[in-house]
Protein backbone atom coordinates (compact mmCIF):
# COMPACT_ATOMS: atom_id res chain seq x y z
CA UNK A 1 0.00 0.00 0.00
CA UNK A 2 0.96 3.35 -1.08
CA UNK A 3 1.29 5.74 2.08
CA UNK A 4 1.93 9.34 0.86
CA UNK A 5 4.06 10.41 -2.01
CA UNK A 6 7.89 10.04 -1.13
CA UNK A 7 9.08 9.58 -5.57
CA UNK A 8 7.81 12.09 -7.88
CA UNK A 9 6.22 9.37 -9.68
CA UNK A 10 4.13 8.32 -6.78
CA UNK A 11 1.97 11.68 -7.97
CA UNK A 12 -0.81 11.61 -9.85
CA UNK A 13 -1.07 12.34 -13.62
CA UNK A 14 -2.68 15.77 -12.78
CA UNK A 15 -0.50 16.61 -10.63
CA UNK A 16 2.61 15.94 -12.56
CA UNK A 17 1.02 17.74 -15.74
CA UNK A 18 0.68 21.20 -12.95
CA UNK A 19 4.02 20.71 -12.31
CA UNK A 20 5.28 20.97 -16.30
CA UNK A 21 2.09 23.80 -16.66
CA UNK A 22 3.82 26.25 -13.86
CA UNK A 23 4.90 29.44 -15.43
CA UNK A 24 7.43 30.60 -12.54
CA UNK A 25 5.20 33.83 -12.48
CA UNK A 26 5.90 33.75 -9.16
CA UNK A 27 2.38 35.21 -8.32
CA UNK A 28 2.02 32.17 -5.70
CA UNK A 29 5.38 33.77 -4.01
CA UNK A 30 3.51 37.58 -3.76
CA UNK A 31 0.79 36.21 -1.71
CA UNK A 32 2.19 33.26 0.12
CA UNK A 33 2.41 34.04 4.03
CA UNK A 34 5.34 31.89 4.63
CA UNK A 35 7.10 33.21 1.53
CA UNK A 36 6.19 37.02 2.99
CA UNK A 37 7.60 36.38 6.63
CA UNK A 38 10.59 35.32 5.17
CA UNK A 39 10.04 31.43 6.05
CA UNK A 40 12.59 29.47 3.90
CA UNK A 41 9.32 28.50 1.84
CA UNK A 42 7.34 29.53 -1.38
CA UNK A 43 5.06 27.22 -3.20
CA UNK A 44 6.79 28.30 -6.69
CA UNK A 45 10.09 26.94 -5.23
CA UNK A 46 8.13 23.75 -4.00
CA UNK A 47 6.78 23.18 -8.04
CA UNK A 48 9.84 23.96 -9.60
CA UNK A 49 11.90 21.91 -7.51
CA UNK A 50 9.46 18.78 -8.19
CA UNK A 51 9.45 19.83 -11.89
CA UNK A 52 13.35 19.39 -12.02
CA UNK A 53 13.06 16.55 -9.88
CA UNK A 54 10.18 15.29 -12.74
CA UNK A 55 12.63 15.74 -15.74
CA UNK A 56 15.75 14.70 -13.83
CA UNK A 57 18.65 17.03 -13.40
CA UNK A 58 18.52 19.23 -10.87
CA UNK A 59 21.64 21.75 -10.42
CA UNK A 60 22.64 19.71 -7.43
CA UNK A 61 22.95 16.81 -9.43
CA UNK A 62 21.44 14.38 -11.49
CA UNK A 63 17.49 13.53 -10.08
CA UNK A 64 15.17 10.55 -11.12
CA UNK A 65 11.58 10.52 -11.26
CA UNK A 66 11.89 7.42 -8.69
CA UNK A 67 14.35 8.84 -6.65
CA UNK A 68 13.52 9.67 -3.31
CA UNK A 69 12.40 13.86 -2.75
CA UNK A 70 12.51 14.18 1.18
CA UNK A 71 16.27 15.05 1.79
CA UNK A 72 17.30 15.27 -1.51
CA UNK A 73 15.01 17.68 -3.62
CA UNK A 74 14.06 19.76 -0.27
CA UNK A 75 14.65 19.25 3.00
CA UNK A 76 12.68 17.23 5.67
CA UNK A 77 11.17 20.34 7.39
CA UNK A 78 10.26 22.02 4.10
CA UNK A 79 6.65 20.93 3.67
CA UNK A 80 5.80 22.09 6.96
CA UNK A 81 6.13 26.15 6.46
CA UNK A 82 3.04 25.58 4.59
CA UNK A 83 -0.34 26.82 6.40
CA UNK A 84 -2.82 25.23 3.71
CA UNK A 85 -4.37 28.71 3.42
CA UNK A 86 -4.77 28.91 -0.34
CA UNK A 87 -3.58 31.84 -1.53
CA UNK A 88 -0.99 30.44 -3.71
CA UNK A 89 -3.93 28.53 -5.40
CA UNK A 90 -6.30 31.38 -5.74
CA UNK A 91 -3.43 33.76 -7.54
CA UNK A 92 -2.11 30.90 -10.04
CA UNK A 93 -2.90 31.76 -13.82
CA UNK A 94 -2.59 27.98 -14.93
CA UNK A 95 -4.58 26.46 -11.82
CA UNK A 96 -1.34 24.31 -10.04
CA UNK A 97 -2.54 23.65 -6.39
CA UNK A 98 0.88 23.20 -4.43
CA UNK A 99 -1.36 22.66 -1.01
CA UNK A 100 -1.96 19.07 -2.34
CA UNK A 101 1.30 18.08 -2.84
CA UNK A 102 2.63 19.76 0.54
CA UNK A 103 -0.21 16.62 2.24
CA UNK A 104 0.49 14.52 0.06
CA UNK A 105 4.20 14.44 1.19
CA UNK A 106 3.57 15.29 4.37
CA UNK A 107 1.66 11.42 4.45
CA UNK A 108 4.64 10.01 3.71
CA UNK A 109 7.00 11.20 6.25
CA UNK A 110 4.13 10.33 8.75
CA UNK A 111 2.98 7.34 7.56
CA UNK A 112 5.85 5.64 5.64
CA UNK A 113 9.40 7.71 6.69
CA UNK A 114 8.42 8.55 10.29
CA UNK A 115 10.81 11.97 10.20
CA UNK A 116 8.58 14.96 11.32
CA UNK A 117 9.39 17.61 13.45
CA UNK A 118 8.92 16.71 17.15
CA UNK A 119 5.36 19.07 17.91
CA UNK A 120 3.97 17.21 14.76
CA UNK A 121 4.39 13.71 16.72
CA UNK A 122 3.06 15.34 19.69
CA UNK A 123 -0.02 16.35 18.12
CA UNK A 124 -0.70 13.09 16.54
CA UNK A 125 0.09 11.34 20.05
CA UNK A 126 -2.34 13.52 21.49
CA UNK A 127 -5.22 12.73 18.57
CA UNK A 128 -4.51 8.95 19.12
CA UNK A 129 -4.80 8.89 22.98
CA UNK A 130 -7.12 11.52 24.11
CA UNK A 131 -9.22 12.33 20.76
CA UNK A 132 -8.27 16.08 20.58
CA UNK A 133 -5.32 17.72 19.61
CA UNK A 134 -5.13 19.46 22.82
CA UNK A 135 -4.36 16.30 24.16
CA UNK A 136 -7.30 17.27 26.93
CA UNK A 137 -9.37 13.92 28.55
CA UNK A 138 -12.52 13.44 26.68
CA UNK A 139 -14.69 13.34 29.52
CA UNK A 140 -13.98 17.11 29.61
CA UNK A 141 -15.91 17.65 26.36
CA UNK A 142 -18.99 19.09 27.42
CA UNK A 143 -17.67 20.67 30.44
CA UNK A 144 -17.87 23.83 28.36
CA UNK A 145 -21.97 24.05 28.76
CA UNK A 146 -22.35 24.10 32.42
CA UNK A 147 -25.68 26.10 33.56
CA UNK A 148 -26.34 26.58 29.98
CA UNK A 149 -29.14 24.04 29.92
CA UNK A 150 -27.84 22.45 26.71
CA UNK A 151 -29.43 19.53 24.85
CA UNK A 152 -27.42 16.17 24.75
CA UNK A 153 -29.57 13.56 21.81
CA UNK A 154 -29.76 10.55 22.82
CA UNK A 155 -30.11 8.05 19.84
CA UNK A 156 -33.10 8.37 18.15
CA UNK A 157 -33.95 11.36 19.00
CA UNK A 158 -34.55 14.61 17.06
CA UNK A 159 -33.69 18.47 16.57
CA UNK A 160 -33.86 21.11 13.83
CA UNK A 161 -29.89 22.19 14.19
CA UNK A 162 -27.37 19.98 15.48
CA UNK A 163 -24.53 21.78 17.06
CA UNK A 164 -21.28 20.54 16.08
CA UNK A 165 -18.87 21.81 19.20
CA UNK A 166 -15.16 21.15 17.87
CA UNK A 167 -12.33 20.61 19.91
CA UNK A 168 -11.45 24.23 20.27
CA UNK A 169 -14.91 25.26 21.57
CA UNK A 170 -14.82 21.90 24.03
CA UNK A 171 -11.46 21.84 25.30
CA UNK A 172 -9.64 25.37 24.88
CA UNK A 173 -10.70 28.06 27.73
CA UNK A 174 -10.61 31.12 25.33
CA UNK A 175 -12.96 29.49 22.88
CA UNK A 176 -15.52 27.83 25.27
CA UNK A 177 -16.56 31.49 25.87
CA UNK A 178 -17.26 31.82 21.84
CA UNK A 179 -19.56 28.91 22.29
CA UNK A 180 -21.28 30.01 25.14
CA UNK A 181 -22.10 33.34 23.54
CA UNK A 182 -22.97 31.28 20.36
CA UNK A 183 -25.24 28.79 22.40
CA UNK A 184 -26.80 31.89 24.18
CA UNK A 185 -27.24 33.52 20.73
CA UNK A 186 -29.01 30.53 19.79
CA UNK A 187 -31.31 30.65 22.69
CA UNK A 188 -32.68 33.90 22.75
CA UNK A 189 -33.66 33.62 18.60
CA UNK A 190 -35.56 30.25 20.02
CA UNK A 191 -33.78 27.83 17.59
CA UNK A 192 -34.10 24.10 18.49
CA UNK A 193 -30.46 23.11 18.66
CA UNK A 194 -28.86 20.36 20.46
CA UNK A 195 -24.89 18.54 20.55
CA UNK A 196 -23.88 14.75 19.97
CA UNK A 197 -22.17 15.27 23.51
CA UNK A 198 -19.53 12.66 24.16
CA UNK A 199 -20.33 10.74 21.35
CA UNK A 200 -18.65 13.45 18.92
CA UNK A 201 -15.30 12.90 18.53
CA UNK A 202 -12.59 15.02 16.58
CA UNK A 203 -13.58 16.00 13.00
CA UNK A 204 -10.14 15.25 12.11
CA UNK A 205 -9.19 18.37 10.36
CA UNK A 206 -5.98 18.41 11.77
CA UNK A 207 -4.52 15.10 11.20
CA UNK A 208 -5.77 15.23 7.68
CA UNK A 209 -4.03 18.55 6.80
CA UNK A 210 -0.49 17.19 8.59
CA UNK A 211 -0.85 13.94 6.96
CA UNK A 212 -2.35 11.55 9.20
CA UNK A 213 -4.89 10.27 6.92
CA UNK A 214 -5.68 7.22 8.72
CA UNK A 215 -6.47 8.66 11.92
CA UNK A 216 -9.02 11.60 9.99
CA UNK A 217 -10.45 8.29 8.30
CA UNK A 218 -11.31 6.84 12.09
CA UNK A 219 -12.65 9.53 13.19
CA UNK A 220 -14.96 10.33 10.35
CA UNK A 221 -16.15 7.42 10.52
CA UNK A 222 -16.83 7.44 14.38
CA UNK A 223 -18.72 10.99 13.43
CA UNK A 224 -20.73 9.75 10.70
CA UNK A 225 -21.63 6.74 12.88
CA UNK A 226 -22.89 9.09 15.53
CA UNK A 227 -24.98 11.09 13.09
CA UNK A 228 -26.76 8.32 11.62
CA UNK A 229 -28.07 7.43 15.50
CA UNK A 230 -29.91 10.40 15.67
CA UNK A 231 -32.37 12.92 13.62
CA UNK A 232 -31.57 16.45 12.76
CA UNK A 233 -31.67 18.66 9.46
CA UNK A 234 -28.85 20.88 8.90
CA UNK A 235 -25.23 20.93 11.23
CA UNK A 236 -24.05 23.94 12.57
CA UNK A 237 -20.56 24.51 13.49
CA UNK A 238 -18.31 27.50 14.87
CA UNK A 239 -14.75 26.30 13.55
CA UNK A 240 -14.34 27.27 9.84
CA UNK A 241 -11.96 23.93 10.03
CA UNK A 242 -14.80 21.58 11.18
CA UNK A 243 -17.28 23.27 8.95
CA UNK A 244 -14.83 22.51 5.68
CA UNK A 245 -14.30 19.16 6.61
CA UNK A 246 -18.09 18.42 7.76
CA UNK A 247 -19.46 19.67 4.01
CA UNK A 248 -16.71 19.26 1.80
CA UNK A 249 -14.54 16.19 3.14
CA UNK A 250 -17.02 13.86 5.01
CA UNK A 251 -19.33 12.56 1.54
CA UNK A 252 -15.79 11.23 0.56
CA UNK A 253 -17.05 8.74 3.47
CA UNK A 254 -20.30 8.64 2.43
CA UNK A 255 -21.25 11.57 5.13
CA UNK A 256 -23.73 13.80 2.91
CA UNK A 257 -25.04 16.60 5.22
CA UNK A 258 -26.57 20.48 5.31
CA UNK A 259 -23.50 22.11 7.12
CA UNK A 260 -23.65 26.30 7.99
CA UNK A 261 -20.93 27.93 9.64
CA UNK A 262 -22.53 29.72 12.47
CA UNK A 263 -22.26 33.19 11.07
CA UNK A 264 -25.08 31.56 7.99
CA UNK A 265 -27.10 30.48 11.10
CA UNK A 266 -27.01 33.88 12.44
CA UNK A 267 -27.74 35.83 9.61
CA UNK A 268 -31.35 33.96 9.33
CA UNK A 269 -32.05 34.64 12.44
CA UNK A 270 -34.02 37.30 14.58
CA UNK A 271 -31.78 39.26 16.62
CA UNK A 272 -32.43 42.65 17.42
CA UNK A 273 -29.00 44.86 19.08
CA UNK A 274 -30.09 46.85 21.67
CA UNK A 275 -30.37 50.45 19.51
CA UNK A 276 -27.68 52.65 20.11
CA UNK A 277 -27.68 56.71 18.60
CA UNK A 278 -25.30 56.42 15.96
CA UNK A 279 -22.87 53.91 14.65
CA UNK A 280 -19.57 54.53 17.21
CA UNK A 281 -17.82 52.85 19.23
CA UNK A 282 -14.62 50.62 19.11
CA UNK A 283 -13.19 50.20 15.88
CA UNK A 284 -13.30 46.67 14.68
CA UNK A 285 -11.73 45.08 11.96
CA UNK A 286 -12.81 41.72 10.81
CA UNK A 287 -10.51 38.57 9.93
CA UNK A 288 -11.47 36.95 6.65
CA UNK A 289 -9.94 33.28 8.24
CA UNK A 290 -8.94 31.00 4.78
CA UNK A 291 -10.68 28.42 5.44
CA UNK A 292 -14.25 30.16 5.59
CA UNK A 293 -13.12 32.60 2.51
CA UNK A 294 -11.01 31.08 0.50
CA UNK A 295 -12.11 27.25 0.94
CA UNK A 296 -16.03 28.20 1.09
CA UNK A 297 -16.60 31.76 -0.08
CA UNK A 298 -18.03 32.78 2.80
CA UNK A 299 -16.86 36.75 2.80
CA UNK A 300 -20.54 38.57 3.30
CA UNK A 301 -22.13 36.89 6.35
CA UNK A 302 -19.70 38.07 9.12
CA UNK A 303 -19.44 41.74 7.66
CA UNK A 304 -23.56 41.86 7.78
CA UNK A 305 -23.52 40.52 11.37
CA UNK A 306 -21.26 43.09 12.30
CA UNK A 307 -23.22 45.98 10.58
CA UNK A 308 -25.89 44.89 11.87
CA UNK A 309 -24.89 44.82 15.72
CA UNK A 310 -24.10 49.08 14.59
CA UNK A 311 -20.51 48.59 15.23
CA UNK A 312 -17.65 50.94 13.76
CA UNK A 313 -16.12 48.47 11.04
CA UNK A 314 -13.09 49.49 9.33
CA UNK A 315 -11.31 47.02 6.64
CA UNK A 316 -7.54 45.74 6.71
CA UNK A 317 -5.62 46.48 3.20
CA UNK A 318 -5.53 42.68 3.07
CA UNK A 319 -9.31 41.08 2.96
CA UNK A 320 -11.51 39.20 1.37
CA UNK A 321 -10.04 36.39 -1.34
CA UNK A 322 -6.92 38.58 -0.42
CA UNK A 323 -6.35 38.08 3.14
CA UNK A 324 -3.80 37.68 4.98
CA UNK A 325 -3.50 34.19 7.18
CA UNK A 326 -3.24 34.07 10.29
CA UNK A 327 -0.92 31.41 10.48
CA UNK A 328 -2.72 29.01 12.28
CA UNK A 329 -3.88 26.42 9.60
CA UNK A 330 -2.58 23.29 8.37
CA UNK A 331 -1.33 22.29 11.82
CA UNK A 332 0.39 25.79 12.35
CA UNK A 333 -1.74 26.08 15.53
CA UNK A 334 0.45 23.53 16.64
CA UNK A 335 3.87 23.85 14.95
CA UNK A 336 7.21 25.89 16.47
CA UNK A 337 7.82 28.94 14.67
CA UNK A 338 10.63 31.14 15.07
CA UNK A 339 10.15 34.40 16.88
CA UNK A 340 10.98 36.65 13.72
CA UNK A 341 8.80 34.85 11.13
CA UNK A 342 5.91 34.08 12.57
CA UNK A 343 2.96 34.85 10.47
CA UNK A 344 0.50 35.87 12.65
CA UNK A 345 2.83 38.89 14.03
CA UNK A 346 2.48 40.41 10.28
CA UNK A 347 -1.31 40.30 10.18
CA UNK A 348 -1.88 41.74 13.34
CA UNK A 349 -0.04 44.77 11.95
CA UNK A 350 -2.06 44.52 9.20
CA UNK A 351 -5.22 45.26 11.70
CA UNK A 352 -2.56 48.24 13.75
CA UNK A 353 -2.65 49.87 10.40
CA UNK A 354 -6.07 49.81 9.96
CA UNK A 355 -5.91 51.35 13.69
CA UNK A 356 -8.45 49.09 14.34
CA UNK A 357 -9.07 48.18 18.52
CA UNK A 358 -11.12 45.01 18.12
CA UNK A 359 -10.12 42.39 15.61
CA UNK A 360 -13.08 40.02 14.80
CA UNK A 361 -13.15 36.64 14.04
CA UNK A 362 -15.10 33.95 13.04
CA UNK A 363 -12.37 31.18 13.79
CA UNK A 364 -11.68 29.57 17.01
CA UNK A 365 -7.97 29.10 15.40
CA UNK A 366 -7.47 32.97 14.30
CA UNK A 367 -8.45 34.42 17.63
CA UNK A 368 -5.84 32.21 19.33
CA UNK A 369 -3.34 33.35 16.43
CA UNK A 370 -4.45 37.04 16.98
CA UNK A 371 -4.17 36.33 21.20
CA UNK A 372 -0.55 35.30 21.03
CA UNK A 373 0.47 38.11 19.04
CA UNK A 374 -0.87 40.29 20.81
CA UNK A 375 0.12 38.83 24.49
CA UNK A 376 3.74 38.53 23.11
CA UNK A 377 3.57 41.95 21.85
CA UNK A 378 2.57 43.47 24.77
CA UNK A 379 -0.04 45.18 23.12
CA UNK A 380 -3.04 44.23 24.89
CA UNK A 381 -4.21 47.65 26.08
CA UNK A 382 -4.56 48.85 22.25
CA UNK A 383 -6.01 46.09 20.70
CA UNK A 384 -7.83 42.60 21.42
CA UNK A 385 -9.48 40.15 19.63
CA UNK A 386 -13.30 38.97 20.23
CA UNK A 387 -15.21 36.41 18.00
CA UNK A 388 -17.87 37.98 16.05
CA UNK A 389 -20.62 35.53 18.65
CA UNK A 390 -19.08 37.87 21.56
CA UNK A 391 -19.37 41.21 19.72
CA UNK A 392 -22.91 40.38 18.82
CA UNK A 393 -23.66 38.89 22.20
CA UNK A 394 -22.88 41.73 23.87
CA UNK A 395 -25.19 43.69 21.87
CA UNK A 396 -28.29 41.60 21.97
CA UNK A 397 -27.66 39.81 25.61
CA UNK A 398 -28.13 42.92 27.68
Amino acid sequence: EQLGVGKVSEFAPQQLLSFDACVRCGRCEEACPANLSKMPYSPRDLVQRLRKTMVGGLVTGEMKPDAEIMGVAMTEEFPWYCTTCGACVVKCPAFVNPVDEVIDLRRYQLLTSGKMPKSVGDTMRNLERQGNPWGMPPENRMAWTEGLNVRELAPGQETDVLFFIGCAAAFDERNKKVARAFVKLMQKAGVDFAVLGFDETCCGETARRMGHEYIFQEFAKQNIEAFGKVKFKRIVTACPHCFNTLKNEYPQMGGMYEVLHYSELLSELDLTPTPSPERGGERITFHDSCYLGRYNNIYAEPRLLLDKAGVNRVEMARKGENSFCCGGGGGGMWMETDANTRINHRRLKDALDAKAEVVATACPYCMLMFDDAIRSKGLGEQVRVMDIAEVLAAKILV
